[in-house]
Parts: C-alpha cells; sequence; structure tokens
C-alpha cells in the first residue's frame, strides 16, 4: 500500500474517532446514569461554555505543534539512519509512523470538549471543536503528504 493510501486511511480513523467517541459516551451516559444526572449537566452548563470554547485555541496549538514535531521527527529518523537505508522507502516509514503519532494530537481538544459535554456543555461547542480537530488532522496529515512528495523528489520545501 503506498504512503498516499496508507495516510488517507489513516486519517479518516482518527478523524471519526471523535465522533464515534461523542456518540458513545452519549448513548452510555443515557443508559448508565441516573435521570438525576440530567439536572446536574443543566446547572453545569453555564461554567463550562467559555472553557468548551476556548479548547478551539488549543486545537489550533497541537496542529502547529503537530506539524512542526512530525516534520523534525522524521528528519531526525532519516538522519540517524545509516546512508544505505536513506532512501524513499525507509522515509515513507517514518514519515507514516509519525503520522499516526502527530496526528492524534490535533483531536485531544476534542476529546476534552466531548468530557465537556457529558457534563452538560452544550453541542454546538463541541461540534465546533470536532469540527476544527478534524480539520487539524487534514491538515498535519497534507503538510506530511506534501514534504514526502517533495522529498522525492529531491525539491527543497519553501515556506
Amino acid at each position: 500500500m503506498t504512503l498516499r493510501r496508507q495516510t488517507w486511511l489513516m486519517l479518516a480513523l482518527v478523524a471519526l474517532s471523535t465522533p464515534m467517541a461523542l456518540v458513545a459516551e452519549t448513548y452510555l451516559r443515557r443508559l448508565m446514569f441516573p435521570p438525576e444526572f440530567e439536572e446536574v449537566r443543566t446547572y453545569l452548563q453555564p461554567s463550562l461554555e467559555v472553557p468548551v470554547w476556548s479548547l478551539l485555541s488549543l486545537v489550533a496549538l497541537t496542529t502547529w505543534f503537530g506539524i512542526r514535531a512530525q516534520e523534525r521527527r522524521v528528519e531526525r529518523k532519516m538522519a540517524a539512519r545509516p546512508p544505505a537505508e536513506q532512501t524513499q522507502h525507509y522515509r515513507d516509514k517514518d514519515t507514516f509512523d509519525s503520522l499516526v503519532l502527530f496526528t492524534s494530537l490535533p483531536q485531544i481538544p476534542a476529546i476534552l470538549a466531548t468530557f465537556g459535554f457529558m457534563f452538560g456543555a452544550s453541542l454546538v461547542p463541541v461540534l465546533v471543536n470536532m469540527a476544527a480537530s478534524t480539520a487539524g488532522v487534514l491538515a498535519v496529515g497534507m503538510t506530511s503528504l506534501r514534504r514526502a512528495r517533495l522529498a522525492a523528489t529531491n525539491t527543497p520545501p519553501s515556506l
């Protein structure tokens, strides 16, 4: 399987993980929590709105960090390899390995927003966080694909 195909499959799985977590949380909360918990959620809702909305800044920060850290990790791994292993095959392998790690970073704020929803935050900021984190995951993935393609053609990336 090519790096491009692997990356798109992995990005789809990571991007869908947070919405699936929200659905699972909502289902389990309704199934297992007592009916009185809805009163607690209603009471906590005003105090959770601002923190959940503020997680959007964390999405931007983790996306930026994910892009930069992924680039550095691939370059360091390639520099540490012996010259015989500094091929495109190993660069693709290192790129995919680092993508698995660093595409998860933008998802952290969305998971925290899901916890906020569990305790009473409204659905709108949670969905906005999920959309932003999905965009962050795609940004990390697309940037790494672009860099891998540029490395394959030995063209220095422009910033």
